[in-house]
């Protein structure tokens, strides 16, 4: 799948929460993990629908992201954050037009995420 739209929520040492567009689906990413050999990435993706993203990048539009907000960027995730919603990517950068492949998470994959993301927990 082709990353069409890539809105970034939050980045802190290359350590990427986002909103990613592919195709018609939408995605909150969120780096879970840093190969420090070969910087590569894995993402926890969680696909959200439309109105979920409307209020993400109403959120994100402001520049400054309140924790009221974070709050309600924590519910979308928490809402969406089933078996059939879960996937895991891996890659070393995302950018628009990048390819992504996605693995299906198994049960035992899904992580409960708070946000803003802890990346202390990375390294």
């Amino acid at each position: 799948m082709i990353i069409t739209k890539l809105f970034i929520i939050d980045w802190y040492d290359g350590v990427i929460t986002s909103i990613t567009s592919l195709g018609k689906d939408i995605y909150i990413f969120q780096c879970i993990q840093v190969n420090s050999t070969d910087s590569e990435r894995t993402y926890y993706c969680v696909k959200i629908d439309e109105k979920s993203f409307k209020q993400v990048e109403y959120m994100t539009d402001k520049k400054c992201i309140t924790r009221k907000d974070w709050n309600m960027i924590n519910l979308i995730f928490e809402m969406n954050n089933k078996d059939e919603n879960v996937f895991l990517s891996k890659s070393k950068s995302l950018l628009v037009g990048s390819d992504i492949i996605f693995t299906k998470a198994k049960s035992s994959d899904i992580m409960n995420i708070e946000f803003p993301f802890d990346v202390s927990i990375l390294y």
